[in-house]
């Protein structure tokens, strides 16, 4: 069950990982997805999503609210999952959503595809977290913590369907369309929250905050 929460957490923060320095106390493959770098397809396509929007989080002189997108992403972090056997060897590229849905409630979600395009879906994941409490800038950075409440799970393919069947002992069946929401236990997480103008960065960690800026841009939508 820990290696399970672990991968699940570290699945919460993909984008996050890749675009942080900040030190994790994390296995081995959390300390290598946040060495790796991550690229963008030739034809930038945001991440879309049906959650809805709802509310927004103050931060300082700023707002947050609605949704925030990752473009269309590749790179070594994909090897890593596949390895692993959280991802089925069909995923080639990935991106991620962030959507604010109250005063103190965000889900994170990732979106994996079985092309370099982000045309056809191999796995999703929607994780809502509440309690999101935003401390004292540094800079144009904001400290936050929240807590994990619930991560839906969705796989697109049969492929997806057996890697994740797998990867939880054959103990919980998927139907491929059909979402299946696991606990997330409660579990706090600190971020790193910059906004500037339209475009919102995050750097993730399970232990502390991060002491750097995430990279990777999400776009508002």
């Amino acid at each position: 069950m820990e290696k399970l929460l672990f991968w699940m957490v570290l699945i919460v923060g993909t984008v996050a990982l890749l675009g942080s320095c900040a030190k994790k106390d994390e296995e081995s493959a959390a300390t290598a997805a946040a060495d790796n770098t991550t690229s963008t397809t030739s034809t930038t396509k945001y991440m879309s999503t049906t959650t809805t929007a709802s509310g927004s989080i103050t931060m300082g002189d700023d707002t947050l609210s609605g949704v925030y997108a990752t473009s269309c992403l590749t790179g070594s972090l994909i090897t890593i999952f596949v390895n692993a056997n959280v991802w089925p060897s069909e995923v080639k590229a990935y991106g991620n959503v962030f959507v604010v849905t109250g005063s103190d409630n965000i889900s994170i979600e990732l979106y994996a595809f079985t092309d370099t395009s982000c045309s056809t879906s191999s796995m999703s994941y929607k994780t809502v977290s509440d309690n999101v409490t935003v401390g004292s800038a540094s800079g144009s950075n904001y400290p936050v913590t929240y807590n994990r409440q619930t991560q839906a799970i969705t796989v697109h393919t049969t492929a997806a369907e057996t890697t994740t069947e797998t990867l939880y002992s054959n103990t919980l069946d998927w139907t491929v369309g059909t979402p299946r929401e696991i606990s997330m236990l409660g579990v706090l997480n600190y971020g790193l929250w910059t906004l500037s103008g339209t475009t919102w960065y995050e750097a993730s960690s399970s232990s502390a905050t991060p002491t750097s800026a995430g990279t990777v841009p999400y776009v508002k939508q």
